[in-house]
């Protein structure tokens, strides 16, 4: 009875007041019940809605994604996280400043929204496999009496599909195949422009690994043999190199799918080492072969680009009629737009590797042009931990076709 007389000439009579955790709200006069009280004067909720374009996707397609969040009620809230914003299968770039991904869910380090006010945020989702996805965001808030509460917007069903086309080659690298459609056109040729950087050297590895397990008749043309001496000597029987440089130990040299040519001074020796090696190979005209060039860049800075253009424009068609696809690799750092222009329209493609610059020195990857091909336009992030452990795009492994 002693406590009981405290309470009531501490706090008064208690019968119209609501507890909720350690504290106490009065129900106002009007309030008809616990539970009208409850939705109008303390529970009060966040409105979020999410906004997809479109649902329908290819695997490896880049989409934005935004979700709105807006304070209903008259007394500020503090959103804590949304959690479930980025399902499995999906990678995710574009956050706000303001928030950082952690475990599943997007901090938003106790938001402040005021009374009517909105939240915008917008992310990029990219879906790595086929399938239908439900985006099913939660929203996790606290109101102004330190109450969690949750809201989910009404969810949005995602088909993911994936298009593998006919007549591909497989490039050995799963995401740089999915922003093709299966890989490089067969017979076609590509240019890789990228910056000096492990991301380049790793996907030409990943390139002529690829043909070399599969079997293809693999030609390499390089300056420094140490990058493919593992592949020359795992794969003597259809991997090939020509090597232009004198700086080539004596093992290495004498393996019999080893050439070497004096240097790139004189065109003309170069054609003729070309020449020799390719009439040596034992490959039928109707069979894969892959093609891979990566002395354009001393080419280009030794004799220009009217000289480069013309030496090109014999050698991409001679490979082409025995049934090569290339690979060429340019350092845009070294050349000036004009060279570059000057040799990149005889290519059928361009595939880039490029710093944005600003501080954020992450590697992208994006699909410049492919002569009449389709292909997605998605901007990548190269993660060179991914070049380095995702499992080889074989043949072995392909996909069913989804014309």
């Amino acid at each position: 009875m002693a406590m009981e007389k405290l309470i009531k000439e501490r706090l008064g009579d208690l019968k119209d007041s609501v507890l909720l955790g350690n504290r106490i709200f009065r129900k106002s006069e009007t309030a008809k019940d616990e539970a009208s009280f409850l939705k109008t004067n303390v529970m009060r909720s966040v409105e979020a809605r999410l906004i997809v374009d479109r649902t329908d996707f290819e695997v490896g397609e880049s989409f934005p994604v935004t979700i709105q969040i807006q304070n209903v009620g008259k007394a500020p809230i503090y959103v804590s996280k949304i959690d479930g914003l980025v399902p499995p299968d999906f990678e995710h770039s574009g956050f706000p400043s303001t928030c950082r991904l952690v475990s599943t869910f997007l901090d938003l380090q106790n938001k402040r929204l005021e009374p009517q006010a909105s939240e915008s945020i917008d992310l990029t989702l990219r879906p790595t496999r086929k399938g239908t996805f439900v985006l099913a965001p939660r929203v996790i808030y606290a109101n102004n009496a330190g109450i969690q509460m949750t809201h989910s917007p009404e969810p949005v069903s995602i088909v993911v599909s994936e298009t593998i086309l006919p007549d591909r080659i497989k490039t050995g690298f799963q995401d740089l195949d999915t922003l093709l459609f299966g890989g490089i056109p067969v017979n076609s040729a590509a240019l890789l422009t990228s910056v000096s950087c492990d991301e380049r050297d790793l996907l030409v590895k990943r390139f002529l690994e690829a043909g070399a397990q599969e079997g293809n008749t693999t030609f390499c043309v390089i300056v420094d043999p140490e990058g493919v001496r593992n592949l020359a000597e795992e794969f003597p029987a259809n991997f090939h190199v020509l090597i232009y440089s004198a700086l080539v130990d004596e093992y290495f040299e004498k393996r019999p799918n080893i050439s070497k040519a004096a240097g790139i001074e004189n065109l003309t020796e170069v054609n003729i080492a070309l020449e020799t090696v390719l009439s040596n190979l034992n490959k039928a005209k109707e069979e894969e072969g892959r093609f891979c060039l990566e002395i354009l860049s001393d080419i280009l800075l030794e004799h220009g680009a009217a000289k480069t253009r013309k030496w090109l424009s014999r050698l991409i068609p001679e490979l082409r009629s025995k049934g090569f696809t290339t690979l060429a690799v340019v350092n845009p750092q070294m050349h000036s737009p004009e060279q570059l222009h000057a040799i990149l329209d005889l290519f059928d493609g361009e595939i880039s590797v490029y710093e944005k610059g600003g501080g954020d020195f992450t590697k992208y990857l994006r699909i410049r042009k492919m002569h009449r091909q389709r292909y997605l336009e998605t901007e990548l992030p190269l993660k060179k931990t991914r070049l380095m452990t995702t499992p080889l795009t074989l043949s072995c492994c392909r996909r069913t076709f989804n014309m």
